[in-house]
């Protein structure tokens, strides 16, 4: 079993504050409501977007734990974690270390999940031309 650290837990919990979060922002209000609406649903836009970044970006935050254990690996492994090397590392980490396999696919998915995500949103501020 991997040891996890209060990193791999507060690091993705802080990211996903900070995503949710974004939606009461001053300066995102008026692209919201481009994109929503006022009150989608019959409530303030800020509040409708926040629950449903929270509910949309739940899974990423758990790839980030995920991804958090294997940073946490390379490090013990003594490998380096600048440029490539961290992704390279990440690759591979389920042969060498077996118990981290499921950490390897969370994070493989994570990432795919984020750039769905990200294409979804550009796609349609684009098609609503925001």
């Amino acid at each position: 079993m991997t040891q996890r650290s209060k990193t791999s837990y507060v690091l993705p919990a802080l990211i996903y504050v900070l995503i949710v979060g974004t939606a009461f922002s001053a300066d995102v209000q008026p692209v919201l409501v481009k994109a929503f609406g006022a009150e989608p649903f019959g409530y303030p836009v800020a509040l409708v977007v926040a629950i449903a970044q929270a509910v949309l970006w739940l899974p990423f935050v758990f790839a980030i734990h995920h991804f958090m254990l294997i940073v946490e690996q390379a490090n013990k492994d003594g490998r380096s974690i600048g440029r490539m090397g961290l992704l390279a590392y990440a690759a591979d980490v389920g042969r060498r270390h077996p118990q981290l396999r499921r950490s390897q696919v969370f994070s493989i998915a994570g990432l795919l999940y984020f750039v769905a995500i990200c294409g979804a949103w550009i796609a349609y501020a684009d098609a609503k031309g925001i």
